[in-house]
């Protein structure tokens, strides 16, 4: 073998070494492992805290942390939020922290599986506590607030169980960890407060709450409405807007649907409130039933229930067939008729109780009050999550999109197929990811027009009003954790002894 050939061998061979250890490095370096898992960070501009005409506090640490456990039904997560104060050198005002990154780890089962054990409970959030532990410096662990809320999962054990779990969970945070516990810091979190406090997430990414800065501009005055579709409830947030300012009638009645909000140095007076029964399954259910009602009703089969009958629907694509027990030992299948979306629609209205005694006017539906969207809402955006996401963004409806669009996919989804294509493929293009949504659910049509009817109908938001859908803000998760955790800070923190 020649010189240059030895050469070139030993050459590759020493950079084939290299890359070894350097991959053995990066995959066994323990510290990397564990952060980088779980962590993620923002780029956003919206979240950066490096505009030229902002600086930090000269009395405040560079970071703040704040540690918020999310207890669930199902199983416990911590986010390990890392924010940084800033504030405006032209006017000397002190603006909302700006979020810098955030670490999650989740655990399986929620607080609820140990109802019988309290202390076991406690001790199940241990790993969350651990790994918070790994990312606040010793130094600011005194002053980094902590908070659990739980949520449907403790909901469902009743009072005695639920207050044992609290009251064991608090204790031990204080007695075994070294962040700051505040009274009423673990705590069960009411629809209200939840839907609040994604309302909060939502305005804080888009930097529409909080003082007014030299950068500030007029749009920001207006915050975003939030609309969350659940399984069981569908709650709804949103700021009235007094357009009438010699009108004597108010944008906002007094009321328990008042949430009083101070945030960031201003005051919020948001219209809440969460519509159980209205949530995606229970409309479902509540749907299905009445649809069995109208044949049986029909047909005069009341007296002759038999333990599986078929039921024609028209929420269902003709010949879509889903089996479904709304009694117990008692299961209707329903095929579909294929009568479309004006059909089931009539169906669902139906359900809404739009003409409930309204006590306090003017209503939505089911008799509970609202200002109205086209009177005290004209202009601000409007965030529809959860299931209006899972549902809509798979058959490729871009977000933003006009009601009147949803309505058009709705309308598509539930003509079914020409031949073997769906209708709604052909026309919003939404591919293999929207035929398998289409394959896998049969009450499709059921959901979508549902979610017109509660917008159009229930909501009486106008048909040509801009929806946005969304999981996520400049990659930051939507929901009511960030908000709580901001909510947090922004009041006085009480640093340990």
């Amino acid at each position: 073998m020649s010189f240059l050939k030895r050469h070139t061998t030993y050459r590759k061979l020493l950079i084939l070494i290299l890359i070894i250890t350097l991959l053995f490095f990066i995959i066994w370096h323990p510290n990397h492992q564990r952060y980088s898992a779980t962590q993620k960070t923002s780029q956003s501009s919206i979240l950066d805290n490096s505009l030229p005409t902002c600086m930090a506090p000269p009395d405040q640490p560079k970071y703040q942390f704040a540690l918020m456990i999310d207890a669930g039904s199902t199983g416990s997560r911590i986010h390990v939020y890392r924010f940084t104060r800033c504030q405006d050198l032209a006017t000397g005002t002190p603006s909302l922290p700006k979020l810098i990154d955030e670490k999650f780890i989740k655990i399986q089962p929620g607080l609820s599986a140990y109802s019988n054990s309290p202390k076991q409970a406690a001790q199940s959030l241990k790993v969350l506590l651990e790994s918070a532990i790994e990312v606040v410096p010793i130094n600011q662990r005194a002053c980094t607030p902590i908070a659990v809320k739980a949520t449907a999962g403790l909901r469902l054990l009743g009072e005695e169980q639920s207050g044992a779990i609290i009251k064991e969970v608090e204790r031990w945070l204080r007695s075994d960890w070294p962040f700051s516990v505040a009274k009423g810091a673990v705590s069960i979190m009411d629809g209200a407060a939840e839907g609040v406090y994604a309302w909060v997430t939502i305005n804080y990414l888009l930097r529409r709450i909080g003082p007014r800065t030299s950068h500030s501009n007029e749009q920001d005055n207006t915050t975003a409405a939030v609309l969350d579709l659940g399984g069981a409830s569908t709650q709804i947030v949103f700021e009235p807007i007094d357009e009438n300012l010699n009108d004597d009638k108010p944008a906002l009645e007094p009321g328990e649907h008042v949430y009083a909000l101070s945030f960031g140095g201003r005051d919020h007076n948001l219209y809440q409130h969460s519509h159980l029964g209205y949530g995606l399954m229970e409309a479902r259910r509540s749907v299905h039933s009445l649809t069995s009602f109208n044949e049986r009703w029909r047909s005069q089969h009341q007296k002759k229930i038999k333990k599986e009958i078929q039921i024609p629907s028209p929420c269902l694509v003709k010949d879509g067939r889903k089996k479904v027990e709304l009694e117990p030992d008692q299961i209707i299948e329903l095929i579909g008729t294929g009568a479309g979306f004006d059909a089931c629609r009539r169906l669902i209205e139906v359900i809404m109780a739009k003409d409930a005694v309204c006590p306090l006017g003017p209503c939505a539906f089911g008799g509970v009050y609202q200002p109205r969207f086209v009177d005290n809402f004209k202009s601000g955006p409007i965030y529809a999550l959860s299931y209006f996401y899972d549902r809509i963004q798979p058959l490729g409806l871009k977000s933003p999109f006009k009601l009147h669009d949803l309505r058009r996919l709705a309308n598509s989804v539930c003509l079914g197929r020409q031949g073997k294509n769906w209708v709604v493929v052909e026309e919003f293009g939404g591919g293999k990811e929207a035929i398998a949504e289409l394959e896998d659910r049969p009450e499709y049509c059921l959901d979508l027009t549902f979610m017109y009817s509660l917008l159009s109908f229930g909501y009486e938001i106008d048909d040509n009003r801009e929806i946005v859908i969304s999981k996520k803000i400049d990659g930051v998760e939507l929901g009511w954790a960030l908000g709580a955790a901001i909510a947090m800070i922004d009041g006085k923190i009480e640093c340990r002894a």
